[in-house]
């Protein structure tokens, strides 16, 4: 496809984009949409309106006595684009949709597993239509029962111990575990927070790791919290870590010749650091992702000379590039070869 229009693509553009749309003279020129509507709008050519003068009478003179059904019919228009245009004109059905048994079973199936939003959408009704009708059915719960002082009084004495459970206030006050807690909530109360219990065995594994590890891998292996570890640190004495160890130059070189050529962890294994300490130091070695260094004349040159003729794996080695970066340079200095248009 070329991008000159001729004179027989202008005239089926002329003829139809006004009255079928950019789709159908897209598919009838061979062209894509915006390349249709582009040529359109410089040619002065506009869509019609989707509803037209003659569709907004009709549908403000029969929406409000015979519905969206009938005028979604008449018009040839979807039936929820005829809704949303009499809501647009604050035009409203008088009359009322009968409920239809299926409606009601679905209603029933899906009322406490879906959203109001999406039953509304389903049914094609509005979120209070169907909020009525749950209720109509006796699928909503009945109120709340007012709390009593008795019981908020009781309430403020328990709920601030923890030795007294949930499930057990629940239970004395015949109220939900939710009930209970938005009420604690209303009444300002606190409960403290629960402590993990250290068996010997978690506190051994602190004890040996704690200087080799940080406190957040230390967690993921114990199946505990960042701050439950390091206040365990903090309660059982413990020395904080030393400085690490000093980075030797046989370590640095492993990782300037091996950062993300392999994976991050097997360095970490293999040099006996932690994954932390290997992304901190990539930074100042000058190997971690960082903007990439602009092209010297002399390399663009060598690039000239040697692009097309010698392998990209010997520029790359030669240059200390990679290939994605030589490839790119050589679309910008028109190195590449031209596909041939048939």
């Amino acid at each position: 496809m070329t991008d000159k229009w001729n004179e027989e693509d202008i005239n089926i553009l002329k003829e139809h984009y006004t009255s079928k749309g950019s789709k159908y003279v897209a598919e009838q020129v061979n062209r894509s949409r915006e390349a249709v509507m582009t040529k359109a709008a410089k040619l002065g050519l506009r869509m019609a309106p989707l509803w037209s003068e003659n569709d907004i009478r009709f549908l403000k003179r029969y929406y409000k006595d015979k519905g969206p059904k009938y005028v979604a019919e008449k018009l040839n228009k979807n039936h929820d684009s005829v809704i949303a245009k009499a809501s647009k004109l604050g035009i409203r059905y008088n009359g009322l949709r009968t409920w239809e048994l299926w409606e009601d079973n679905y209603l029933r199936r899906h009322y406490n597993d879906r959203k109001k939003v999406s039953l509304s959408r389903t049914l094609k009704r509005t979120v209070p239509a169907i909020l009525a009708r749950a209720h109509f059915l006796k699928l909503t719960e009945p109120r709340m029962v007012k709390w009593t002082q008795e019981e908020k009084n009781i309430l403020s004495d328990l709920y601030p111990y923890r030795k007294n459970t949930l499930e057990q206030i629940s239970k004395i006050l015949n109220r939900s575990r939710y009930s209970i807690l938005l009420q604690a909530q209303t009444l300002g109360l606190k409960r403290p927070q629960h402590h993990h219990v250290w068996t010997k065995e978690e506190h051994d594994y602190l004890i040996k790791n704690f200087k080799i590890k940080d406190y957040s891998e230390i967690a993921k292996d114990l199946g505990l919290t960042h701050s439950a570890v390091a206040h365990m640190v903090n309660r059982s004495g413990l020395k904080l870590r030393e400085k690490g160890r000093p980075w030797t130059e046989e370590e640095k070189a492993f990782i300037k010749q091996n950062y993300k050529k392999i994976p991050t962890k097997e360095i970490a294994r293999q040099l006996n650091r932690t994954v932390n300490a290997i992304i901190t130091i990539v930074g100042p070695l000058g190997v971690s992702a960082r903007r990439p260094t602009p092209w010297s004349d002399e390399e663009k040159e060598y690039l000239k000379k040697n692009y097309g003729h010698t392998p990209l794996k010997i520029i790359s080695a030669e240059l200390g590039r990679n290939k994605h970066s030589i490839t790119g340079i050589a679309v910008k200095l028109n190195l590449t070869k031209k596909r041939k248009i048939r």
